[in-house]
């Protein structure tokens, strides 16, 4: 009941203030960086170009302003230690001018600092007080005030009831709260984008709408005093020197305009650098009566912030300082006040906090739109309930014994089984099922046992091995004896026919699941790679619970037409199979995006010899006629495009089309990038491999020696989420060997690029002289600190040998260091030995425990073959 209350209250509260917060929103992030861009497109006025003379002194700009402009009177004088400033001054309001909100607005200008001329009028001072006007108060004075106050107190309650309806079960798991998928469509979409990012911005939104009431209520700017014990200044936070105080032109008559003529402003001047010494900038005020003192603020040398700002008071006709008033000086809750605006705008964080904030504001419209498409999908689906109660069905009465909320895992390594996770519930909660999808990762005793559906799609990696992020799952859970008697569920279990344990972590999942009591709903679904029929029939699983409208189906895959530009053989003398660097462009299309991590598909081609051995053995003259792909064509140019059996047994009454028609197509063969966009092409490191006969293999023997450098080949970039790098600084442990390089290469470019430098190495293959692939990269980013630390081990250039796991043992506490800081692990090349190695030594290092949290986290990833 308390979570529908606050739910109603957040959706009312986003919509009714949501558009006023986009505003105040928009209009803040344009301010963040007020004084920089009014500064570069005011040069020659807001600054000066240095020279080798000194400036002027405070007397003699003083001196020359009022001989240029004898009819105005001079209030104030601000100062910068920098060179390249104008001086800001600012003169006495004269009559009312409509500039000030509190009443008329002294005028400001800029003088050189070493002639003591007044500059241009600088441009874009109206659009920003424009913008200033909409941020604080709608530009619609105290009307506006009051609606943006009390959008900031909705802000406030939005930021934590959202903060409340969103929180996990898994509270500590840092993934449910920051990680948005892409991946997911319509309503789960918005609704990701809505409160992952509603998370990210969660906390400066809190700090915007905390210090930002300071400036919309009195009382709650009083309360500020009163809990931080400072006293209220006299002059209120609104006035600014030059203002015409409450008193109007009444006023003006007790004031002594020519008095600052017989000040001594150089010796006072002295005074105020004896006592202040070096600083930043200072803002000389004039006194507007007698007696009153000669006051200057300035803010010294390493302020914490723009308004950690020291005051000094000085009598006007002697000099004696009445009142010295130093920031660090003052108590904890007065130096707080006088950092409201810099907490307000970020500058209290330095420019970092600037950017955060300024995106944070930049952000704001995106919770209104996100906010309103979701209250307008919720309400059209309440009135499509509504409709569909009016004339109940047997089908609606069969779906609704099925509305219990329903689990659906997945275990996925290359993103693929996650996608089809998304899409199934999609398709249920099209038809009104409530269903909650997770990671088999995040899924424990207690999350089980509590539903009484569920379905699981995941897939097998390797040879029957559960994928990466499903490995703890596997350790854990699946080892433990708990009864599942009330469980129904349904499997979906995703795999490669060309390995011998087809679909083998789904088969012991399924096992596991019955061996504790759980029952199927149906017969296990089988899915080899893409099969659009076992699609169908999962599809067709799913109209049990209702799901008609949106069928399960794999995106479409498209592949383009790119050519060979360049073939380098990188390892000649090795004692290896010779490793060849490629490079393709796009032959007709532009090229494409893609992320550090992400791989090709590339649909390779028998080559002529095979053929021809081929056909050796059939009956078959390679000239005949046969229809293949929708293309006619002769028998020898259709068979290099299919996967030869590894018993070719024909009929003799067999037709050549017939012999086709039952050959499966050419699976096509993956790589990893090791490239990214910006570098123009896509970069592949690929090793030839050797047949037990000694031929070449089908696509590492076609691609380096038979397709012909300017010659196409068909291909597709493929995402590979699971070997993406998480955003951010955090530390990076690359390991690999061999080929491997290829994807450990893309994430150091990745890295090397966006200036992240604490990156470590590790890598392994035969010889240093003839195996090192990429090697001058590596060692110039070595050589220039963005890669911190290299470890390599070459197993042939020593009489032991040594390979990867073994530098991960001799480093082991350092390994460990960076991990306690927040590094992650990726790793990429063979699985059977280096992968396998460097996972048992890494557990050695870090234990079991630890390596299942990484892997939860998404700080422990694989990319291995």
């Amino acid at each position: 009941m308390l979570k529908k209350i606050w739910f109603q209250t957040h959706w009312l509260l986003g919509i009714s203030a949501g558009i006023v917060l986009a505003i105040v929103g928009v209009t803040g992030g344009m301010l963040s960086f007020e004084h920089e861009i009014q500064r570069a497109i005011n040069p020659g006025v807001m600054s000066v170009t240095p020279r080798s003379t000194a400036t002027l002194t405070p007397a003699e700009l003083f001196a020359r302003v009022r001989d240029a402009v004898p009819d105005k009177r001079i209030t104030a004088l601000v100062l910068s230690a920098d060179p390249t400033d104008a001086v800001r001054l600012t003169f006495a309001p004269q009559g009312k001018e409509p500039a000030g909100r509190k009443g008329p607005r002294g005028e400001t200008r800029y003088v050189d600092p070493y002639t003591g001329v007044l500059l241009g009028q600088p441009r874009g001072v109206e659009f920003f007080r424009s913008v200033r006007q909409m941020h604080r108060w709608l530009a619609a004075d105290d009307i506006g005030k009051q609606v943006v106050g009390a959008s900031t107190v909705a802000l406030i309650v939005l930021t934590l009831s959202g903060l409340y309806l969103r929180w996990p079960r898994r509270w500590s798991d840092v993934r449910a709260w920051f990680t948005f998928g892409f991946a997911h469509k319509g309503r789960s979409f918005l609704w990701g984008m809505h409160s992952v990012v509603g998370t990210w911005v969660l906390i400066p939104y809190l700090l915007m709408a905390l210090t930002g009431l300071y400036w919309s209520y009195d009382w709650y700017r009083s309360a500020l005093f009163d809990i931080s014990g400072t006293s209220r200044p006299a002059v209120q936070p609104q006035s600014r020197a030059g203002n015409a105080t409450a008193g109007g032109q009444g006023e003006r008559s007790n004031r002594t305009p020519r008095a600052n003529e017989a000040l001594d402003i150089n010796a006072l001047w002295q005074v105020f650098r004896g006592e202040a010494g070096a600083f930043e900038s200072a803002t000389l005020r004039l006194p507007e009566r007698a007696g009153e003192p000669v006051r200057i603020d300035y803010l010294p040398l390493g302020a914490a912030h723009e308004r950690a700002s020291n005051r000094l008071l000085l009598d006007p006709a002697g000099g004696a300082i009445r009142q010295h008033e130093r920031y660090v000086e003052k108590t904890a809750g007065a130096q707080f006040m006088a950092s409201i605006f810099p907490l307000h705008s970020g500058s209290f964080f330095g420019v970092g906090g600037v950017i955060a904030l300024m995106i944070a504001s930049l952000l704001m419209p995106l919770f209104a739109i996100t906010g309103w498409m979701l209250y307008l999908d919720r309400r059209k689906t309440k009135r499509a309930a509504r409709a569909a109660r009016g004339t109940p069905s047997p089908a609606s009465s069969a779906r609704s014994a099925t509305t219990q909320e329903l689990l659906i895992g997945f275990a996925s390594q290359t993103g693929f089984a996650e996608q089809l996770a998304w899409q199934t519930a999609g398709s249920l909660q099209a038809a009104g099922v409530p269903v909650t999808v997770r990671p088999l990762a995040s899924i424990d005793r207690d999350g089980l046992s509590r539903f009484k559906q569920a379905l699981f799609i995941v897939s097998t990696f390797g040879q029957g091995e559960p994928p990466d992020n499903a490995r703890g799952f596997a350790r854990g859970l699946m080892r433990e004896s708990l009864s599942l008697q009330n469980l129904r569920f349904g499997l979906l279990a995703i795999g490669d026919r060309h390995y011998q344990t087809f679909c083998g972590f789904g088969h012991a999942l399924e096992q596991w699941l019955q061996r504790l009591g759980a029952q199927p709903m149906f017969d296990r679904v089988e899915l080899d790679r893409r099969d659009t029929s076992a699609l169908r029939d999962w599809h067709n699983r799913l109209r049990a619970f209702g799901a008609v409208d949106a069928p399960v189906q794999p995106a479409r895959v498209e592949y383009a037409r790119w050519r060979l530009a360049a073939r380098l053989h990188l390892n000649p003398g090795s004692a290896g199979e010779p490793t060849f660097h490629l490079e393709l462009v796009p032959a007709e299309s532009g090229l494409p995006t893609w992320r550090a991590g992400d791989l090709v598909d590339v649909l390779v081609q028998q080559t002529d010899d095979h053929v021809a051995d081929w056909l050796a053995q059939t009956p078959f003259d390679g000239s005949e006629i046969v229809r293949h792909n929708g293309q006619t064509r002769t028998l020898a140019a259709a068979l290099r495009h299919c996967e030869r059996p590894q018993a070719a047994e024909v009929a003799p009454d067999m037709s050549a089309q017939t012999f086709v028609d039952g050959l499966a197509a050419l699976a096509p063969r993956t790589f990893s990038i090791a490239s990214l966009p910006q570098d123009g092409r896509v970069h592949l490191l690929i090793r030839q491999s050797r047949l037990p006969d000694g031929r070449l293999g089908l696509a590492s023997g076609w691609l380096t020696q038979h397709l012909q450098v300017g010659a196409e080949v068909e291909l597709r970039v493929r995402a590979n989420a699971g070997f993406h790098l998480h955003d951010g600084d955090a530390p990076l442990i690359l390991i690999g060997n061999g080929t491997g390089m290829a994807g450990l290469m893309a994430h150091l470019k990745e890295r090397v690029r966006s200036g992240r430098r604490r990156n470590w190495l590790i890598y392994g293959e035969r010889n240093a002289a003839h195996d090192y692939y990429y090697r001058p990269e590596i060692e110039s980013w070595h050589a220039h600190r963005f890669v911190q630390r290299v470890d390599v081990a070459f197993s042939r250039d020593q009489s032991e040998r040594v390979y990867v796991q073994h530098r991960l043992r001799q480093a082991a506490s350092h390994v460990a260091a960076w991990v306690g800081n927040g590094a992650s692990i990726y790793v990429c090349g063979s699985l059977r030995g280096m992968a396998q190695d460097a996972d048992s030594a890494l557990r050695e290092i870090l234990g079991d425990r630890q390596l299942e949290c990484l892997i939860a986290e998404g700080r422990y990833r694989r990319d291995v073959y």
